[in-house]
């Protein structure tokens, strides 16, 4: 108690008019006091200037607590001054100065004796985002009942001079005190910028979350390209964010050069992500935007290069970027007009972003300018600028950011919610495809004398168009038909089952191959959806005739060689085709290779075919043995390979 009875320090007292500058502490003893009197100040630079001996009576005196433009230094910057002495008590613990946040650069002396600096000084100046900072004075400095002189050295940035005045600010001044009593007083200040930036914080939690979760969703299905450009804008926006809110460590214009990187990027993210969400083409809407983010990106380095001043700054990016958010608006009206839900969902908050957005630059345009504002414009400025304060200030601007963001975490639940239940469709039809190949494609081949049949079906997807069937006639012949319809999935299936179905009641009333296709033919007329079915049809006879007609597919091969065929138009395409049959008779140990374009269309990773050279090569082998050798090179649709021997002298099946 003792101890901090004897703490000297300090009640303000002013000596005289021209003693202005000296504070003495003797009379009362307080842990802290605020030096918010005069101090002498002077324009320019000199080291002496730092010397307790040096004569500053002819300086002027300015307050301690307001910037030098209001006090008759409008838009100076570059060097300048202050001094002050303080009279210490007879007894008194560790002292530290208090400096708040002072601008731009400055160096602090104690009896010429460098204590402290913030920022860059001259040759090497540069400007860093002001802040607050306790400096301990040398015990080796305090001499009692003698003056402690302190001059401060400040550089002032001259491209903030037009807007804002050099040294101390409005409302903050230098404080002396205890070294464990000045604890507080930054502390203080502390938490008032953290409070200050919680509402831009929690804007950045809630992008960055965002941001993570449209990155998860595309990474689960990479074909949703709008997941990516959400997840990207939003990342993007934090960053910027996050720079806004808490002042990263970096040199100002690095800062500067930053949030203008990230914002551009984002926006382009969001013009992107905009555009596939609303499935609109890339037109006249879309060029105009992004050539209004170039012009946008042209200005900002006219002011990272310190070519404009800070208002005309301000006012070349709101207007560069003006149409962007007109595009983007029109984009979402037009949406909207169409009945796209996503786009009604967006188009209030992101309204109400962009007029925030320029209330905001015009009062930032006005406020670097260095203008005079009303009462009424100044009043409302404030409330713009704090709409609440509870539980923590936020701005007009927090609140319409936090309402667009809400605006995209519903797009992204409804786009999410309306994907699933879009692949629990899918995969429904998927399954009912399935169900219906199981049944289409035979599990065994019959058992035909004579005759050694083996087949294999690989589909290139869940549910292929390829399609084959083995009818046993009642003469003791066979009759087979092996195809391909274009495309996949559920309507490929569903053509299947209509093909398989007319053959299999076709075969009660005629076994010739043509009329066969014929009939088909006329059943696929107007049922192909813009596709096409190629199919190929035989018989064969218990005596090895074989009669084949061809729609399209591709020729079988006969002990290796292939058996020429007119091809023939594929099912569905014109009305009045009709199909010639070609014939032979099979001798003893011959072997009948059909197949599907899978096989000969196999490609691997350099781009080259299987071709029909390899496939005529291997025809001979088994239907398994073909099909692996057409995977190995590189499946890329259905494979398809039935196999025929003729055997009369003993029954073999596979």
């Amino acid at each position: 108690m003792r101890k901090f009875a004897v703490l000297s320090i300090l009640v303000l007292a002013i000596l005289s008019l021209a003693d202005a500058q000296t504070f003495s502490f003797q009379s009362d003893r307080m842990p802290v006091v605020e030096l918010n009197g005069k101090f002498r100040f002077h324009t320019g630079d000199n080291p002496a200037w730092a010397q307790p001996g040096f004569n500053d009576s002819v300086w002027k005196l300015l307050r301690s607590d307001e910037p030098w433009s209001v006090q008759g230094y409008k838009d100076y910057s570059g060097m300048a001054w202050y001094r002050f002495q303080v009279i210490l008590p007879a007894q008194h613990p560790p002292l530290a100065l208090y400096i708040p946040e002072l601008l731009t650069s400055y160096q602090v002396y104690a009896n010429g004796r460098l204590i402290g600096q913030f920022g860059g000084m001259p040759p090497r100046a540069k400007a860093d985002f002001p802040r607050a900072q306790g400096l301990p004075i040398p015990n080796g400095l305090l001499i009692s009942g003698q003056p402690l002189t302190l001059a401060i050295r400040v550089w002032h940035w001259p491209y903030w001079a037009m807007s804002l005045g050099g040294g101390p600010q409005q409302g903050d001044a230098i404080q002396i005190g205890a070294s464990t009593a000045l604890h507080a007083p930054l502390e203080l200040r502390s938490l008032e910028k953290f409070r200050d930036a919680a509402a831009q914080g929690v804007l950045v939690l809630i992008e960055v979350l965002a941001g993570l979760a449209g990155i998860a969703l595309f990474l689960l299905g990479p074909g949703e390209r709008e997941y990516l450009w959400f997840g990207a804008f939003e990342l993007l926006t934090a960053f910027n964010s996050a720079f806004v809110a808490w002042q990263l460590p970096v040199r100002l214009m690095s800062n500067f050069a930053l949030q203008g990187c990230a914002t551009l990027l984002a926006q382009l993210c969001l013009l992107a992500f905009l555009f596939i969400l609303l499935r609109q083409r890339r037109g006249w809407l879309y060029w105009i935007a992004l050539g209004s983010v170039m012009i946008t990106a042209l200005a900002w380095l006219l002011g990272n290069l310190q070519w404009i001043s800070f208002s005309s700054w301000f006012a070349a990016i709101a207007v560069a970027f003006l149409p962007f958010f007109a595009c983007v608006l029109i984009l979402l009206v037009s949406g909207a007009r169409r009945g796209n839900t996503d786009a009604r969902l967006l188009l209030l908050p992101f309204g109400l972003d962009c007029a925030a957005i320029y209330v905001g630059a015009a009062f930032s345009t006005l406020y670097w300018s260095g203008a005079t504002l009303p009462a009424w414009l100044s009043a409302a400025n404030t409330r713009f600028n704090t709409l609440a304060t509870r539980p923590f200030p936020f701005s007009a601007s927090n609140a319409a950011d936090f309402l667009f963001q809400l605006g995209l975490l519903a797009v992204l639940l409804l786009r999410f919610a309306r994907t699933r239940r879009d692949e629990q469709r899918l995969a429904n039809e998927m399954e009912a495809a399935r169900a219906v190949q199981q049944v289409l494609v035979p599990e065994e081949i019959p058992h035909i004398p004579g005759l050694a049949i083996d087949c294999v079906y690989k589909s290139a997807s869940e549910v292929g168009g390829d399609f084959f069937q083995v009818i046993e006639l009642p003469n003791g012949g066979m009759l087979a038909a092996i195809g391909d319809v274009s495309g996949k999935g559920m309507p490929a299936a569903m053509t299947v089952s209509l093909l398989v179905g007319a053959l299999r009641t076709l075969a009660h009333y005629t076994q010739r191959p043509a009329e066969i296709l014929a009939a088909m033919n006329q059943r696929m007329l107007g049922r192909s959806g813009g596709g096409f079915t190629t199919c190929l049809v035989l018989r064969i006879e218990a005596g090895g005739a074989l009669t084949l007609a061809n729609a399209g597919h591709l020729s079988p091969y006969r002990n290796g060689e292939e058996i020429p065929l007119d091809a023939g138009l594929p099912l569905g395409i014109a009305p009045a085709t009709t199909y010639s049959e070609s014939t032979l008779r099979l001798q003893p140990g011959d072997t009948l290779t059909f197949l599907s374009d899978g096989v000969v269309e196999a490609r691997n990773a350099t781009g080259e075919l299987f071709g029909f050279e390899r496939t005529r090569a291997i025809s001979m082998q088994s239907a398994e043995q073909i099909a692996q050798a057409a995977q190995a090179h590189g499946q890329q649709d259905d494979i398809t390979v039935l196999t025929l021997q003729f055997a009369p002298a003993e029954v073999l099946h596979v």
